[in-house]
Protein backbone atom coordinates (compact mmCIF):
# COMPACT_ATOMS: atom_id res chain seq x y z
CA UNK A 1 0.00 0.00 0.00
CA UNK A 2 1.47 3.17 -1.31
CA UNK A 3 1.71 6.32 1.79
CA UNK A 4 -0.98 8.31 -0.10
CA UNK A 5 -3.59 5.51 -0.03
CA UNK A 6 -2.96 4.96 3.62
CA UNK A 7 -3.42 8.97 4.36
CA UNK A 8 -6.61 8.24 2.61
CA UNK A 9 -7.72 4.93 4.60
CA UNK A 10 -7.06 6.62 7.94
CA UNK A 11 -8.75 9.47 6.79
CA UNK A 12 -12.06 8.01 5.58
CA UNK A 13 -11.92 5.65 8.81
CA UNK A 14 -11.51 8.93 11.19
CA UNK A 15 -14.68 10.17 9.41
CA UNK A 16 -16.37 6.51 9.50
CA UNK A 17 -15.84 6.58 13.40
CA UNK A 18 -16.79 10.60 13.89
CA UNK A 19 -20.71 9.57 12.37
CA UNK A 20 -20.22 6.10 14.04
CA UNK A 21 -18.17 5.43 17.04
CA UNK A 22 -17.82 8.67 18.58
CA UNK A 23 -21.18 9.78 19.36
CA UNK A 24 -21.60 6.07 21.30
CA UNK A 25 -18.14 6.18 23.31
CA UNK A 26 -18.64 9.91 24.43
CA UNK A 27 -22.42 10.37 24.53
CA UNK A 28 -22.31 14.12 22.27
CA UNK A 29 -26.23 13.64 21.69
CA UNK A 30 -28.10 16.58 20.50
CA UNK A 31 -30.69 16.96 23.83
CA UNK A 32 -31.85 20.08 22.49
CA UNK A 33 -33.31 22.35 25.96
CA UNK A 34 -36.92 23.23 24.73
CA UNK A 35 -37.84 24.77 28.09
CA UNK A 36 -39.31 24.39 31.00
CA UNK A 37 -43.12 25.12 32.09
CA UNK A 38 -44.93 25.47 35.47
CA UNK A 39 -48.04 22.94 34.87
CA UNK A 40 -49.01 22.64 38.51
CA UNK A 41 -49.44 25.15 42.21
CA UNK A 42 -51.24 24.08 44.87
CA UNK A 43 -53.34 27.17 44.98
CA UNK A 44 -54.11 27.56 41.25
CA UNK A 45 -53.86 23.26 40.58
CA UNK A 46 -52.82 22.16 36.90
CA UNK A 47 -52.32 24.32 33.91
CA UNK A 48 -52.50 23.87 29.98
CA UNK A 49 -49.28 24.79 28.31
CA UNK A 50 -50.48 26.34 24.72
CA UNK A 51 -48.12 27.27 21.70
CA UNK A 52 -45.01 25.60 22.53
CA UNK A 53 -43.21 25.47 19.22
CA UNK A 54 -42.20 22.00 17.95
CA UNK A 55 -40.81 20.16 14.63
CA UNK A 56 -40.40 16.16 13.82
CA UNK A 57 -36.42 16.87 14.69
CA UNK A 58 -37.44 17.24 18.08
CA UNK A 59 -38.01 13.50 18.64
CA UNK A 60 -37.27 11.52 20.10
CA UNK A 61 -39.23 14.16 22.78
CA UNK A 62 -38.33 13.44 26.67
CA UNK A 63 -41.34 14.97 28.76
CA UNK A 64 -39.78 15.56 32.42
CA UNK A 65 -41.95 16.28 35.32
CA UNK A 66 -40.41 17.46 38.64
CA UNK A 67 -41.95 19.36 41.45
CA UNK A 68 -42.23 19.08 45.26
CA UNK A 69 -45.09 17.41 47.52
CA UNK A 70 -46.12 16.25 50.97
CA UNK A 71 -46.33 12.00 51.55
CA UNK A 72 -49.76 11.27 51.71
CA UNK A 73 -51.21 10.49 55.39
CA UNK A 74 -52.34 7.03 55.95
CA UNK A 75 -49.95 5.21 53.58
CA UNK A 76 -52.23 6.37 50.68
CA UNK A 77 -50.78 6.34 47.46
CA UNK A 78 -49.22 9.22 46.08
CA UNK A 79 -50.84 11.29 43.54
CA UNK A 80 -51.36 11.29 39.86
CA UNK A 81 -51.68 13.15 36.93
CA UNK A 82 -53.33 13.37 33.21
CA UNK A 83 -51.22 14.51 29.82
CA UNK A 84 -52.76 14.97 26.77
CA UNK A 85 -50.62 15.99 24.06
CA UNK A 86 -52.26 18.13 21.20
CA UNK A 87 -50.25 19.23 18.16
CA UNK A 88 -51.14 20.45 14.18
CA UNK A 89 -52.60 17.21 13.03
CA UNK A 90 -53.99 15.84 16.11
CA UNK A 91 -53.51 13.85 19.48
CA UNK A 92 -50.03 12.88 19.79
CA UNK A 93 -50.05 11.40 23.45
CA UNK A 94 -52.83 10.85 26.27
CA UNK A 95 -51.29 8.90 29.15
CA UNK A 96 -51.71 8.78 32.86
CA UNK A 97 -47.93 9.69 34.40
CA UNK A 98 -47.57 8.09 38.29
CA UNK A 99 -45.71 10.71 40.24
CA UNK A 100 -42.78 8.75 42.15
CA UNK A 101 -41.35 10.31 45.06
CA UNK A 102 -37.81 10.52 45.67
CA UNK A 103 -36.48 11.96 49.63
CA UNK A 104 -33.86 14.22 49.23
CA UNK A 105 -32.72 13.78 52.82
CA UNK A 106 -34.89 17.06 53.73
CA UNK A 107 -38.04 15.94 56.23
CA UNK A 108 -39.28 12.74 56.13
CA UNK A 109 -42.86 14.29 55.20
CA UNK A 110 -41.61 16.73 52.55
CA UNK A 111 -40.22 14.78 49.26
CA UNK A 112 -39.39 15.26 45.43
CA UNK A 113 -41.62 14.53 42.81
CA UNK A 114 -40.57 13.16 39.51
CA UNK A 115 -41.64 11.44 36.16
CA UNK A 116 -40.51 11.25 32.67
CA UNK A 117 -42.11 10.35 29.08
CA UNK A 118 -40.37 10.11 26.07
CA UNK A 119 -42.34 10.89 22.63
CA UNK A 120 -41.28 8.80 19.85
CA UNK A 121 -43.53 9.72 17.24
CA UNK A 122 -46.60 11.86 16.22
CA UNK A 123 -44.81 15.25 17.13
CA UNK A 124 -45.46 18.10 13.93
CA UNK A 125 -44.23 20.99 12.53
CA UNK A 126 -45.84 23.50 14.45
CA UNK A 127 -47.89 24.58 17.76
CA UNK A 128 -48.62 21.85 20.29
CA UNK A 129 -50.99 22.50 23.30
CA UNK A 130 -50.18 20.39 26.56
CA UNK A 131 -52.96 19.61 28.70
CA UNK A 132 -52.34 18.66 31.81
CA UNK A 133 -55.57 17.47 34.53
CA UNK A 134 -55.68 15.63 38.13
CA UNK A 135 -55.44 11.46 38.11
CA UNK A 136 -57.93 9.50 40.06
CA UNK A 137 -55.77 10.32 42.95
CA UNK A 138 -56.33 13.76 44.90
CA UNK A 139 -53.23 16.09 43.81
CA UNK A 140 -53.60 18.60 47.54
CA UNK A 141 -50.45 16.81 48.07
CA UNK A 142 -48.44 18.30 45.36
CA UNK A 143 -46.70 21.64 46.50
CA UNK A 144 -45.83 22.30 42.83
CA UNK A 145 -44.99 20.71 39.46
CA UNK A 146 -43.01 21.78 36.12
CA UNK A 147 -42.12 20.41 33.12
CA UNK A 148 -38.98 20.10 31.05
CA UNK A 149 -39.12 19.47 27.82
CA UNK A 150 -36.18 18.20 25.71
CA UNK A 151 -35.91 17.37 21.75
CA UNK A 152 -33.48 14.91 20.04
CA UNK A 153 -32.88 12.97 23.33
CA UNK A 154 -29.99 10.42 22.36
CA UNK A 155 -29.61 11.33 18.92
CA UNK A 156 -25.91 11.39 17.48
CA UNK A 157 -25.12 15.64 18.20
CA UNK A 158 -25.16 16.76 13.96
CA UNK A 159 -22.78 19.25 14.60
CA UNK A 160 -19.90 16.21 13.91
CA UNK A 161 -21.59 15.26 10.58
CA UNK A 162 -19.86 18.06 8.37
CA UNK A 163 -16.30 17.32 9.99
CA UNK A 164 -16.97 13.51 9.39
CA UNK A 165 -18.35 13.72 5.75
CA UNK A 166 -15.49 15.83 5.18
CA UNK A 167 -13.26 13.33 6.25
CA UNK A 168 -14.68 10.52 4.53
CA UNK A 169 -14.67 12.45 1.07
CA UNK A 170 -10.94 13.78 1.39
CA UNK A 171 -10.04 9.98 2.10
CA UNK A 172 -11.65 8.42 -0.88
CA UNK A 173 -10.52 10.83 -3.45
CA UNK A 174 -7.07 10.70 -1.72
CA UNK A 175 -7.34 6.61 -2.29
CA UNK A 176 -8.56 7.06 -5.71
CA UNK A 177 -5.08 9.08 -6.39
CA UNK A 178 -3.19 7.14 -4.85
CA UNK A 179 -3.86 4.10 -6.97
CA UNK A 180 -4.05 6.10 -10.37
CA UNK A 181 -0.51 6.69 -9.89
CA UNK A 182 0.32 3.74 -8.26
CA UNK A 183 -1.27 1.60 -11.56
CA UNK A 184 0.37 4.45 -13.79
CA UNK A 185 3.91 3.88 -12.57
CA UNK A 186 3.78 -0.05 -13.15
CA UNK A 187 2.95 1.17 -16.54
CA UNK A 188 5.94 3.14 -17.24
CA UNK A 189 8.07 0.51 -15.72
CA UNK A 190 6.69 -2.02 -18.25
CA UNK A 191 7.29 -0.07 -21.46
CA UNK A 192 11.06 1.09 -20.02
CA UNK A 193 11.46 -2.71 -19.57
CA UNK A 194 10.31 -3.38 -23.09
CA UNK A 195 12.19 -0.61 -24.65
CA UNK A 196 15.34 -1.45 -23.03
CA UNK A 197 15.21 -4.92 -24.45
CA UNK A 198 14.17 -3.91 -28.03
CA UNK A 199 17.16 -1.42 -27.73
CA UNK A 200 19.91 -3.39 -25.94
CA UNK A 201 21.47 -4.96 -28.94
CA UNK A 202 21.58 -1.92 -31.19
CA UNK A 203 25.48 -1.63 -32.07
CA UNK A 204 26.01 -5.26 -31.36
CA UNK A 205 25.90 -7.85 -33.80
CA UNK A 206 24.32 -10.42 -31.76
CA UNK A 207 23.80 -14.29 -34.05
CA UNK A 208 19.97 -15.23 -34.41
CA UNK A 209 20.51 -18.51 -34.43
CA UNK A 210 22.80 -21.42 -32.32
CA UNK A 211 24.49 -22.37 -35.00
CA UNK A 212 25.82 -18.83 -35.85
CA UNK A 213 26.95 -18.33 -32.82
CA UNK A 214 29.24 -21.11 -32.33
CA UNK A 215 32.60 -20.83 -33.37
CA UNK A 216 33.97 -22.11 -36.28
CA UNK A 217 36.15 -25.87 -35.96
CA UNK A 218 39.05 -25.73 -38.20
CA UNK A 219 38.93 -28.93 -40.91
CA UNK A 220 40.08 -32.28 -40.04
CA UNK A 221 43.82 -32.97 -41.90
CA UNK A 222 44.49 -37.00 -42.81
CA UNK A 223 48.10 -37.84 -42.86
CA UNK A 224 51.61 -36.72 -41.72
CA UNK A 225 53.26 -33.86 -42.79
CA UNK A 226 51.64 -31.68 -45.69
CA UNK A 227 50.47 -34.68 -47.02
CA UNK A 228 46.95 -34.60 -47.07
Amino acid sequence: MTFLRRIGLTAFLAGLAGLILYPVWFGTYHNVDLGTYRIHEARDGFRTIADVSLSPAAMPLRVEISGRGRVPPGGAEMPNLTLVLNGPRGTVAATVLELEPRSDGETAADIALEQVLTVDAGVGDGLHTFVFGEGDRPADMIAFLDMTLTGAVAAPDPRVRPGSYTLLGVGIAIMAIGGKRRRKKASDASDDADARASTSNIGRRVPLDKAEREPEKPARQWGRGEDS
